[in-house]
């Protein structure tokens, strides 16, 4: 397939079908700054593979990582913000009102969404087979059915305080500990993360599960099944070391916290992930 490459961002077309497309997006930051803003064809849903960035879509700024997906329509300007050396991965899923419409039955689209590890598993399945599917209605079927599951799962919305500055400064506090955390989920402690961000333990605990809806425990462990489930789709078959570079406990850790965000075992998630057809 052809690829476009432009200002350090490789696209790379996947699929296409009845009013969607599919891309990989691989983009390596030069700056730290905002790229120029973009307005898409159409509503464009991207997804995080690898990585994190903060993005702005139609006034809302948000931090996307593995964990968040968001969506904005075909009116809405879009720029993103990546740490400079460090390369992210996603999937834009570029979509026609029509084709969204008809999905959402005219209810309002919220611009970010939880992508829990199942609907990682639908993702990656979804990519795969879409690079080798001959069946039009099979792919628009497997797509119109991601979407659909993404968009009934809103990210929590951020509760109001009485001040302002007060919102902005706890939003601030966890896309730190976010970012902290994607970066190393494996090795980094609370207190040391408290520490790093100048605040105690329990008002970061606190305030996180306020602002995101979960623990920063819970946070953790999905970060860390969104890498197996990289690992495991790229063929690694030594979960016994997996579960130690990742922090568990033991292999049966990994194996219970993974089956828990998935809905399967690593071993199953491996014959799945090996199988797109």
């Amino acid at each position: 397939m052809a690829e476009h490459r432009r200002c350090g961002r490789a696209v790379v077309p996947i699929a296409s079908g009845d009013g969607f497309s599919l891309e990989q997006v691989t983009i390596r930051a030069q700056a730290e700054s905002w790229s120029d803003p973009e307005t898409p064809v159409g509503h464009q849903l991207t997804l995080v593979r690898r990585g994190v960035f903060r993005a702005r879509v139609g006034g809302h700024t948000l931090l996307a990582d593995p964990t968040i997906a968001y969506i904005g329509g075909p009116a809405q300007e879009q720029s993103i913000a990546h740490r400079v050396g460090a390369e992210d991965t996603c999937t834009a899923l570029v979509m026609s009102e029509s084709f969204v419409v008809e999905l959402t039955q005219g209810v309002p689209v919220h611009p970010s969404v939880l992508v829990t590890g199942d609907l990682a598993v639908a993702h990656r399945l979804l990519s795969a087979r879409a690079r080798r599917c001959t069946d039009s209605f099979e792919l628009a079927e497997m797509t119109i059915r991601l979407v659909g599951r993404l968009l009934a799962t809103p990210a929590p919305v951020q509760q109001a305080t009485r001040r302002a500055t007060t919102a902005t400064a706890q939003r601030t506090l966890v896309d730190a500990a976010r970012e902290l955390l994607t970066g190393d989920p494996s090795t980094l402690g609370l207190r040391e993360i408290a520490q790093r961000l100048g605040c105690s333990p329990y008002h970061l605990s606190r305030i996180f599960r306020r602002q995101t809806g979960m623990t920063l425990t819970g946070y953790r462990n999905r970060i860390r099944v969104h890498i197996a489930l990289d690992a495991i789709e790229a063929g690694n078959t030594d979960l016994a070391d997996l579960a130690a570079d990742l922090g568990f406990a033991d292999h049966a850790h990994l194996t219970r916290t993974v089956r828990g965000e998935c809905g399967h075992t690593p071993q199953a998630l491996r014959r799945l992930l090996a199988a797109p057809n």
